[in-house]
């Protein structure tokens, strides 16, 4: 009985410490993932932007940026090729200077 517990236990230590991998497939920050207007990820600059990119999809390419509004919030969005070869565009709340 007491190594079932043992192995409960190891498997929720494991669990608990997953983290996500370095393919570009994290795409969690500590306001949203940014690939919708209601997730934005919040920046306090334009420099802040790029290196999120950079963390959450390493190896990927801006292809564009362009302002643009989610309701009535200006709003930068990043249009980018990850490593994979996935397009996706990325969606920071830029309110904080813009």
């Amino acid at each position: 009985m007491r190594a079932k517990g043992l192995a409960v236990v190891a498997v929720s230590t494991l669990i608990g410490c997953a983290t996500t991998s370095s393919t570009g497939t994290s795409t969690q920050s500590r306001d949203g993932e940014g690939l919708s207007c209601e997730r934005r990820v919040k920046v306090a600059a334009i420099p802040e932007e790029y290196a999120w990119v950079k963390e959450h999809y390493p190896g990927s390419k801006v292809n564009m940026q362009s302002l643009s509004r989610c309701g009535e919030s200006p709003t930068d969005e990043l249009s980018v090729t990850t490593a994979d070869g996935r397009h996706v565009t990325l969606h920071f709340d830029i309110s904080s200077f813009f």
